[in-house]
């Protein structure tokens, strides 16, 4: 039975697969906080636009300017050919996590704030 090396099973990931990592996460945590499907599509935008909105920006501007960060950030992340496959879906993982984490934090400290 052939067992293939984990440079070929890493080596699947594609494009899709890596956004996936980045975009489900944060929709999960917004789906089981009761958020429609619109608001968990655009959940991964909200880290960084809380952040901005914090800063001035009005809503519009700071998601906006938040889907601009992260795609140039995924695009760097697809084409940087120094990472390998288990490298970038490590970082995908990693950064899809850490905004579902963010969002996580955002919606207990709205619903701590509503009580």
């Amino acid at each position: 039975m052939y067992i293939p090396t984990q440079e070929e099973r890493y080596s699947k990931a594609a494009r899709l697969t890596l956004l996936l990592c980045i975009i489900v996460p944060s929709g999960v945590v917004v789906w089981l906080a009761g958020g429609g499907l619109s608001d968990c599509a655009a959940a991964f935008l909200l880290p960084l636009s809380l952040l901005l909105d914090k800063m001035g920006f009005n809503t519009t501007a700071a998601a906006s300017i938040s889907a601009l960060v992260q795609f140039f950030v995924f695009f760097w992340l697809t084409r940087n050919r120094r990472l390998t496959p288990k490298h970038r879906l490590t970082i995908a993982i990693t950064w899809g996590m850490l905004f579902a984490l963010i969002v996580r934090i955002a919606i207990y400290q709205a619903a701590a704030a509503l009580q």
